[in-house]
């Protein structure tokens, strides 16, 4: 099993300290993983209604989703160790697939929001989801694993310097 990151790596695209391309990719995660559930209540129900909300959580998803890429492809640019790593490479591709299956989504119900959701639009959603929740797994990896956008406060930083585990609690 690979070893957790022993070193932080601070994102360059932070506002004070905070990455900005974590805190965005929040919002194309929740609307465009929303979009199966909206295009299968528009199969289930037949209400157009449902339909309708698919297409603009596609449109803000997709918008959303932008943002972070830019954020993302910056960090991606400026920080050394990403690409030193499969998974910055990995998330890089899949991201880049998420939104472009979101734009090819969006373009197919640009016309027709409610007669172009089925079958194509479920079809096109589904594996819009698939790739988003690899990407944002890979995310997770980069983050959790290799330590990157993180960062240690001063207090943190003394106490890393004692290479003390913490206390089993006392037993009686």
């Amino acid at each position: 099993m690979a070893r957790p990151h022993e070193k932080p790596i601070p994102s360059k695209v932070a506002f004070n300290q905070h990455p900005l391309h974590p805190m965005t990719v929040h919002f194309p995660i929740a609307f465009l993983g929303f979009v199966p559930l909206a295009d299968l209540a528009f199969w289930w129900l037949g209400d157009a209604f449902w339909a309708l909300v698919a297409f603009w959580m596609i449109v803000v998803g997709f918008a959303m989703g932008v943002v972070a890429s830019v954020l993302g492809t910056l960090d991606f640019m400026l920080v050394r160790a990403v690409r030193q790593h499969v998974a910055g490479w990995s998330h890089f591709i899949a991201a880049i697939m998420t939104l472009s299956l979101a734009g090819t989504n969006l373009m197919l119900r640009l016309d027709d929001p409610v007669g172009s959701a089925l079958p194509w639009g479920l079809f096109t959603s589904v594996a819009t989801l698939v790739v988003l929740g690899f990407a944002g797994w890979l995310g997770g990896t980069l983050t959790f694993r290799h330590g990157i956008g993180t960062y240690v406060h001063e207090a943190e930083d003394d106490d890393a310097d004692e290479d003390d585990k913490p206390e089993d609690p006392v037993r009686e």
